[in-house]
Formats: C-alpha cells, structure tokens, sequence
C-alpha cells in the first residue's frame, strides 16, 4: 500500500463484539505498520474525514448478516458506487452514504476503499468483552487481513 494508505477500524469497546473492527485493526496495523491507523467509534461522516485525501483506505467492522459463522471476513472493494445503508439525516447515515455525499460535493475520497466486514455473533450486548467464539480468533482473522492486503501490495 501507498504510505498516503489508512486503515480505520470501526466499532464500540462498550458493546460485546462490536469492538471486533477496533481490536483487529490494531492488530493489523502491527502487522502492517506502513498503514496510518484510526479507530473510531463513529459512522457516517466521521468516516470520511479518517479517509479524505489518501490514496486508499481500508476500513474494518463487524457485521451481522447470520450468514456466516462468527469471526468470518468477508471483503468488499469499493469502487465509485457504493451500496448504502440510507439513513433519515446526517446523524444516521452509514459510511457508504457519506462516502456518497462527500464525493458529490467533490472531496477527495480515495478511488479504492477496501472494506472488511467481521461477522459478529453479538455487536448489542453491554459488555467489555467479546464473546469466547470470536476473540480467540481474532489473531487469525488479523493475519487473514494483513495476508490479504500485504499480497495485493506485492501484486
């Protein structure tokens, strides 16, 4: 990755396995130190102020789509059109929207934005922790990612 690269895990410390896209973030960015690393526990517009005026981001979270079994990625590379979780206003609005929005009013987003998506199992529970399920896989997960990435540098 160019060294103008960030990567942003998303998520909340506060709630179970949310924090997923935090923690493997920063596990990745040790792995892969050439990154600039920012964690946030935001969405939408806070997103693209992380990303603006790099030449590709990478951006970590978990989801839940009960397809898969908990602590599998999943990844998605970004190109000019986003798919979009439509928010009512600016204070709802996901990342793939404001991304959206900031390039109609002609910020410099980067052209590429990989996205991986962490499939998490409980991202609503009050807690501190992450369920047994998914932290012992997280040093695995953050190798997959830093795998994935360090060969598309070399690729």
């Amino acid at each position: 990755m160019p060294a103008s690269s960030v990567l942003v895990g998303l998520g909340n410390p506060m709630m179970s396995d949310d924090a997923a896209g935090l923690i493997v973030a920063a596990e990745v960015h040790r792995r892969l130190p050439g990154f600039d690393l920012e964690l946030s526990t935001s969405d939408g517009l806070d997103i693209v102020d992380r990303i603006l005026n790099r030449d590709s981001a990478v951006i970590i979270d978990s989801m839940v789509t009960g397809k898969h079994q908990p602590g599998t990625v999943v990844k998605l590379v970004l190109g000019r059109s986003l798919p979009t979780r439509r928010g009512s206003d600016a204070h709802t609005m996901g990342f793939g929207q404001a991304i959206e929005l900031a390039r109609a009013c002609g910020a410099a987003v980067p052209a590429r934005i990989v996205v991986y998506g962490i499939e998490v199992g409980d991202p609503h529970s009050v807690a501190e922790c992450m369920s047994a399920a998914l932290a012992e896989r997280i040093s695995a997960i953050a190798d997959q990612i830093a795998d994935d990435l360090q060969s598309e540098q070399e690729g």
